[in-house]
């Protein structure tokens, strides 16, 4: 009797947090967690009745990654990802910001549908070859962490797509300026984040801040329990129009 007491109780220890996190994160309804913002300039698109406003998304891009193939915008439907800007041949920022995303890496590489992008803004040196050295380096994962090269001039069209900026600079560091925060893009291709204590959108996050890491991190287990909560109207739906 006593043993089955202590079963009972180291179950309830183990499995008691699980059911707490996964109904508040998972099956959470909207008073459990915030959405996140959407970032952006509204988009106008015409219709027969006039002009319509919609949420800014990410314009279509079509880059080569460290292994020799093509990743587009497109193959990141349906998927929550990070962006940033970088170069292999950077002394200063790069680094220290690439471990972070490999941090992030790993915390959420068990979430299928996460993914991370790293576009370069030195193409000329940054080769496929190049690209691939720095994975290893960074130990990318196969098929999550992409490293992207591409021509120079829709690199840094890119950037300003994700409200970010790079550019050549003879008095960098490197030659190259760019911005060393971290784009977080639902599924939608969407730009995504969190308001500030005074009730202003972040727009994006500061590698360089533990903190803003942190409500990253935070962050995107919001924007996985946004992602859940879509997919599971989605599949009802779909099963009764299929009734």
């Amino acid at each position: 009797m006593k043993n089955a007491q202590k079963w009972a109780v180291l179950v309830g220890v183990l499995i008691l947090p699980f059911l707490i996190y996964y109904l508040i994160v998972y099956s959470a309804e909207e008073n459990f967690f915030q959405p996140l913002e959407r970032v952006g300039p509204p988009q106008l698109v015409q219709t027969e009745d006039g002009w319509d406003s919609l949420d800014y998304r990410i314009p279509d891009w079509s880059y080569i990654d460290q292994n020799g193939e093509e990743l587009s915008s497109a193959d990141l439907e349906n998927t929550i990802y990070l962006a940033s800007f970088f170069f292999t041949r950077c002394p200063s920022i790069c680094p220290s910001m690439n471990f972070r995303i490999q941090q992030h890496q790993e915390r959420f590489r068990g979430f299928e549908d996460f993914r991370i992008v790293s576009f370069t803004v030195d193409p000329e040196n940054d080769t496929v070859e190049a690209l691939k050295a720095y994975s290893e380096r960074f130990r990318a994962e196969e098929g999550l962490w992409y490293f992207l090269t591409g021509e120079r001039d829709d690199l840094y069209r890119t950037a300003g797509h994700y409200l970010l900026s790079a550019q050549e600079d003879a008095s960098a560091d490197g030659g190259f300026l760019h911005s060393e925060q971290l784009v977080l893009v639902d599924w939608e291709g969407s730009i995504r984040s969190r308001k500030d204590d005074d009730g202003n959108v972040v727009g994006s996050y500061n590698t360089r801040y533990e903190t803003e890491m942190r409500d990253l991190s935070a962050d995107i287990k919001v924007l996985i329990a946004e992602f859940e909560k879509e997919k599971a109207r989605r599949d009802y739906l779909k099963s009764k129009s299929e009734e």
